[in-house]
């Protein structure tokens, strides 16, 4: 091999290794990613003064210098309601990053200030503002609901065992979760473990949503105070066809609600403190009689045809003491504004 083959065989090689070691990062680099953070963009808001009420939005806007965890906090200065958005990311778009009026949980947010703070992690600075709501955001806009607000729904059902004591089925208006009025749904569990019933016929017949993307939300209150432990309610939701919601007239609840039907039901345990709104997708209900091969369960919403509210706790009577720690105290499981939704929880709407 003479000299001019040598150098263009090592020249031909150096090219083919450089080639082959060649590599291409997606994403940032790892000096951008671990060094310094600044702020290429101050925190700017796209609507200080939000009316709610007609479906206003809150955009966030902020920029880094790279890809950062932050978090967002609103808090109301009169409610103490309170809203968290975080992310990873270099760019806070107020294209994507918005508030609709909703917070994590209850308290709602009212007409008031509110106070805003941009946090970094690992960043000992914190960007602030703050947004005055001109009108809250309204929770109405539902596939269906039911508030009590003209009293108990039309052509529902109340039915509560006799034997029980302190029993407050009714329509109350002293500590509506929204409004003024809710059903106060408790009282002393004597011999066995339900209380009782609100049965509500529902049409929904023209829903398009499927079982994943409807949500049934419900307000329910607990109390603290002397807990009644193991109180707890069952939302069940009926899609039998072929029976009238109340075929027997001498039957103070709904006959849609049997074991030969197809019945799905959510159970929540009520342990907490005050007002809560809890929500549930569809497609997490279960069916009441799941082993009864005679029923369809095909899940459609199109099908619902009632919903129950029942009441049920662990029996502390003399004469059944299951939970005697529970003697001599109420079971309070009352509710407020169930409200089917879609596509998402009512708080995330």
């Amino acid at each position: 091999m003479n000299i001019k083959t040598k150098l263009i065989f090592i020249s031909g090689l150096v090219c083919f290794l450089c080639n082959c070691t060649k590599m291409e990062f997606e994403g940032p680099s790892i000096a951008n990613l671990y060094g310094d953070f600044e702020l290429i963009e101050p925190l700017k808001i796209t609507n200080k003064n939000p009316n709610f009420s007609n479906n206003e939005q809150v955009g966030f806007h902020c920029v880094f210098n790279k890809p950062v965890e932050w978090k967002i906090s609103i808090l109301g200065l009169i409610t103490s309601a309170n809203r968290e958005i975080s992310g990873f990311s270099s760019l806070i778009d107020s294209n994507i990053i918005i508030w609709n009026g909703g917070p994590l949980q209850l308290p709602f947010f009212s007409e008031e200030d509110c106070a805003v703070e941009l946090t970094i992690e690992n960043e000992v600075d914190t960007l602030r503002d703050t947004i005055t709501i001109v009108s809250s955001k309204t929770y109405e806009d539902g596939i269906w609901l039911e508030d009590f607000e003209d009293g108990l729904p039309s052509n529902s059902l109340v039915y509560y065992n006799t034997d029980g004591g302190g029993m407050t089925f009714s329509v109350e208006n002293d500590n509506a979760l929204l409004g003024s009025s809710y059903f106060k749904m408790g009282g002393r569990v004597n011999w066995d473990w339900p209380l009782g019933n609100l049965d509500i016929p529902i049409n929904i017949n023209n829903v398009n949503q499927n079982s994943d993307n409807l949500y049934v939300n419900i307000g329910i209150l607990s109390d603290l105070e002397d807990l009644h432990t193991g109180q707890f309610i069952n939302i069940l939701v009926s899609e039998e066809t072929n029976t009238p919601f109340n075929d027997n007239l001498n039957n103070n609840a709904s006959d849609l609600f049997e074991s030969t039907m197809e019945v799905y039901k959510m159970k929540v345990f009520v342990d907490w403190d005050g007002w809560q709104m809890k929500s549930f997708r569809y497609s997490d209900f279960e069916p009441v009689s799941p082993n009864n091969q005679d029923i369809n369960f095909n899940m459609n919403p199109n099908d619902i045809r009632a919903i129950r509210i029942s009441c049920q706790a662990c029996p502390s009577s003399t004469g059944n003491p299951i939970c005697p720690e529970n003697f001599g105290k109420d079971v309070r499981t009352d509710i407020d504004h169930i409200i089917f939704t879609a596509n998402s929880s009512l708080l995330d709407q």
